[in-house]
């Protein structure tokens, strides 16, 4: 990997197929992506790699089992296949979680709306690896959480999706990833203008700070 004099020497007016502005997790994942495809890269970053957004989230790695109910099929198969392939090849980074969903009370056609929801779940996700869902009576439920308010408590559901508690090394690996492919990586490197032809953008002015 090429120091950071080495890589601000490497960009000086140099013209790259790419540049990706951002050095989170959505940013490393397509500089990545695209040195992987073969394209000439280079990301630029104006504080330290994985120090903004990515830094705050709940770290999920979600099969997007929220959008069920907005009918939208196509992105939660989406989300479950990126979420397997991040599972296979970051499995030291990316971990089953568990959920459980506590039953209060609950209606027939909640308990309905949730079992059609479960079952279509499993058949978007047939070749997931991650453990089935499970339905759990109320002493299942309350030996697996017993914190949960036992009055009114009929069940739960057990689901899983995926967590990546360390979210900065994913950031870091992709990026090192990247650069074995060509890519040139910058932090504390702030985009201050975009250069224009015909109303196009077609590159950017980088301050090194």
């Amino acid at each position: 990997m090429a120091t950071r004099d080495e890589t601000v020497r490497s960009l000086g007016g140099r013209t790259v197929d790419l540049l990706v502005i951002g050095g989170g997790i959505i940013g490393a994942g397509i500089a990545r992506d695209a040195a992987l495809r073969g394209l000439e890269v280079a990301l630029v970053e104006q504080s330290d790699f994985g120090s903004g957004t990515t830094s705050r989230p709940t770290r999920l790695i979600h099969g997007g089992l929220r959008y069920l109910e907005l009918f939208d099929f196509a992105l939660v198969r989406s989300d479950m296949r990126e979420r397997e392939i991040l599972l296979r090849i970051a499995s030291h980074l990316v971990f089953p979680l568990p959920f459980l969903l506590p039953l209060y009370r609950p209606t027939f056609f909640y308990q309905l709306k949730l079992r059609l929801g479960m079952q279509l779940y499993d058949l978007l996700s047939l070749d997931k690896s991650l453990p089935k869902r499970q339905h759990l009576d109320r002493n299942a439920t309350l030996a697996a959480e017993p914190s949960l308010e036992p009055d009114g408590l009929e069940g739960a559901w057990r689901f899983y999706d995926a967590q990546v508690p360390l979210i900065e090394r994913l950031v870091v690996e992709n990026l090192i990833d990247a650069t074995s492919r060509g890519a040139f990586v910058l932090n504390h490197a702030r985009v201050v203008d975009f250069l224009r032809e015909d109303e196009r953008v077609v590159g950017a002015r980088v301050r090194d700070a």
